[in-house]
């Protein structure tokens, strides 16, 4: 079974069923933590909408807590959400701009990340 990441209309990623809902849950925490919604809408029918204005706010701020530390664990946790989040934004038309060497040294690990995806 699979969970289905939908950009208009569109499927920008479509993990395990799993895998989905480990995504959704850390996103979740997330976005409490750095205080904006994710734009992630997720239905009963295992599938998610997003709201790519949203959760490029969402990714921005994600980025943002990223590069504002040099905190090795708090990296680490981050990584993983951070990382898939930037593919489905990069998979749904959006691409965005390093401000920092922090940010950019991340962006660079997209690409490799997302063929896993």
């Amino acid at each position: 079974m699979s969970y289905y990441f939908e950009v208009s209309g569109e499927t920008a990623w479509n993990p395990s069923l799993r895998i989905g809902k480990w995504y959704l849950s850390f996103a979740e925490t997330a976005a409490e933590l750095i205080q904006r919604p994710t734009g992630l809408t997720p239905s009963d029918d295992d599938t998610c909408a997003v709201n790519m204005q949203m959760f490029r706010q969402f990714v921005e701020g994600l980025l943002e807590c990223y590069a504002s530390t040099r905190h090795p664990v708090q990296h680490g946790l981050m990584r993983g959400v951070l990382l898939t989040s930037l593919v489905i934004l990069e998979r749904g038309g959006v691409a965005i701009a390093p401000k920092s060497e922090r940010e950019a040294s991340l962006l660079e690990e997209v690409e490799i990340f997302a063929r896993s995806m």
